[in-house]
């Protein structure tokens, strides 16, 4: 058995925990393109994700650009509810701001956000980087 010393225990429970979560607080696509990493063919990415909203291929080093889009929900962003605490006190800033003549604007947390997923492959078709970013961020 592997003892630990005395108060360093609760430091290291603390550490695999927080690294646990924020593991679990991904999307699946985006689970699936970090192990996908150099190893995926163009192919295999179709198989899982269907056609790309869009294609580029770069003439001049042969790298070939795809990007997805998706509208994703706050419950898709936070899967595990740990904006969930926020929610709460952000929907009663908002009443309180409705009913002083501030506008409210409580449902706007529930609204889709926009999303690409943009990969970026090799000459060769391989996965070589990808990056999430807001659909108005991305020039294609």
């Amino acid at each position: 058995m592997i003892r630990l010393p005395g108060p360093a225990w609760p430091v290291w429970a603390a550490v695999l925990a927080l690294g646990l979560s924020i593991s679990a607080c991904s999307h699946w696509r985006e689970s699936y393109l970090d192990d996908a990493l150099r190893t995926v063919s163009q192919d295999k990415i179709i198989d899982r994700f269907g056609e790309p909203w869009k294609k580029k291929t770069s003439i001049l080093n042969g790298q070939t650009i795809w990007v997805y889009r998706y509208a994703l929900t706050e419950d898709e962003l936070d899967p595990m509810g740990v904006n969930a605490l926020g929610q709460g006190m952000r929907q009663a800033t908002n009443t309180l701001g409705s009913l002083i003549g501030g506008g409210g604007n409580a449902d706007r947390q529930d609204r889709p956000k926009c999303f690409h997923y943009v990969l970026t492959f090799d000459k060769a078709g391989i996965l070589k980087y990808w990056r999430r970013e807001a659909c108005a961020a991305t020039s294609l």
